[in-house]
């Protein structure tokens, strides 16, 4: 297989594997994975632990919205190349229009941005911005189809990804991540694997270049944001300068939290929290500072991370894709990535840059998709458990708790915090791992 083709289709082909299998642990923190799964080194069956920390039923296999996004795209860039967002639009909304209860229409993820992204595709006027404002990385993937069509970094397509996050989300940090993953995507399929170390904080300073950008188009095109205050026109390129400064450092991760804790209402404590500004900086350390080389042990590591591992598995599913190919990825994860078929034409059409006449209709697979997940997951609904092995999905701190006695008496606040240690300590000791069920 020519090797540029081998790694476009290794790309898209990687972020449905890598969403896939980020799915099944969205939403654990890293010692819940370790207990329960172990490595992530496979998609993960769900159901043993369905209502012990899982929430929603989600198939053993199958991709969710961020891979959904990129496929809207990717399906109307290859039926209307030069005019590809207003058919997006419409796709979306197709999507939207049926599904099952507990769904919005046939997409596969329960965030409120996704519908409210959605629903404003009705109202978007010729300037095709959305009112929506989101910044949790969902809409990034949007660049990945145009950058495996295009292949090399152009400001053609520097303006495609621009515009694509525009008609979901006018997000200063939003739309800047997605610019920043069309690049990366580009820069790795122009890189050979064996070369990824030595120039890992080259491609930092060319991307960081790359966001200066996208922030300047950003700010001349959108003046009145206030995304971020007032520091918050150059945070994503600042996030790279500060991750090529600090590379092989410690507390490396500690410091790119405390960084963008200043441009979020949302407290940062973790990396891999649903903000673009720590999700996608994260996302490309992972690919440039593997365990060790090869597509499997990248996305195994990145997503021992957790918390929003489907949006991380996806990002580094799609550069660990583009860099190392499509052979590199391990055969059982080729079989076991549910769709495979569809997805592999998908993607083979961008490299070719012509639809494939054998494609399913996107609408029709993907209803029947979700259905067929909504099926699976009434026959699974969760037993009744006690609460000694309840396993928190999300983070503790920054949340408050009904009966939280006031700072101002520190007798009581101390032994509250005590109480509270000593709780988490006792619920991790009884998280089941897969042994146990």
């Amino acid at each position: 297989m020519n090797d540029i083709r081998d790694k476009v289709i290794g790309s898209f082909f990687g972020m449905a594997v890598g969403d896939a299998m980020g799915r099944s642990a969205q939403g654990l923190k890293p010692a819940a994975i370790q207990q329960i799964f172990g490595a992530m080194d496979d998609f993960k069956d769900v159901r043993p632990i369905m209502g012990k920390g899982i929430k929603n039923y989600c198939m053993q296999g199958l991709y969710g919205a961020p891979a959904q996004c990129a496929l809207v795209v990717a399906d109307a860039l290859l039926k209307n190349k030069k005019q590809f967002l207003p058919t997006a639009a419409k796709i979306f909304q197709e999507l939207a229009k049926a599904g099952p209860e507990g769904y919005f229409g046939s997409y596969r993820n329960h965030s409120a941005c996704l519908w409210r992204a959605v629903d404003w595709l009705e109202s978007m006027g010729e300037e095709q911005v959305s009112e929506q404002n989101s910044s949790t990385a969902l809409f990034v993937s949007l660049a990945i189809p145009p950058a495996l069509f295009q292949e090399k970094w152009s400001k053609t397509l520097a303006a495609q990804c621009f515009s694509a996050c525009l008609l979901m989300s006018r997000n200063r940090f939003e739309v800047v991540g997605t610019v920043l993953t069309g690049f990366l995507v580009t820069r790795f399929l122009s890189l050979c694997p064996e070369e990824n170390l030595p120039v890992a904080i080259d491609i930092l300073r060319e991307a960081e270049e790359v966001c200066h950008q996208a922030e300047a188009q950003y700010q001349q095109r959108f003046p009145e944001s206030v995304d971020g205050g007032i520091k918050g026109s150059n945070a994503l390129s600042g996030a790279l300068k500060g991750l090529a400064e600090r590379f092989h450092e410690p507390d490396l991760m500690q410091w790119l939290c405390e960084y963008a804790n200043p441009f979020t209402k949302q407290e940062i404590h973790h990396p891999s929290q649903g903000f673009v500004l720590t999700l996608l900086p994260l996302a490309l350390y992972c690919v440039l500072q593997p365990p060790e080389p090869g597509f499997a042990p990248t996305l195994t590591h990145s997503l021992a991370y957790g918390r929003e591992t489907e949006m991380l598995g996806a990002l580094v599913g799609a550069w660990a894709g583009a860099l190392y190919g499509f052979e590199n990825i391990p055969a059982k994860w080729k079989t076991g990535l549910v769709n495979a078929k569809e997805i592999r034409l998908r993607a083979e059409a961008l490299s070719a840059q012509r639809l494939k006449k054998e494609q399913k209709s996107l609408f029709d697979m993907e209803a029947g998709l979700t259905a067929k997940e909504f099926e699976e997951g009434k026959r699974n609904l969760p037993k009744e458990t006690k609460k000694g092995i309840q396993i928190k999905s999300q983070d503790d701190d920054g949340e408050e708790e009904a009966g939280v006695p006031s700072k101002v008496d520190r007798a009581q606040w101390r032994q509250f915090q005590k109480e509270k240690t000593k709780s988490k300590r006792d619920r991790r000791k009884n998280i089941p791992s897969l042994d146990d069920l």
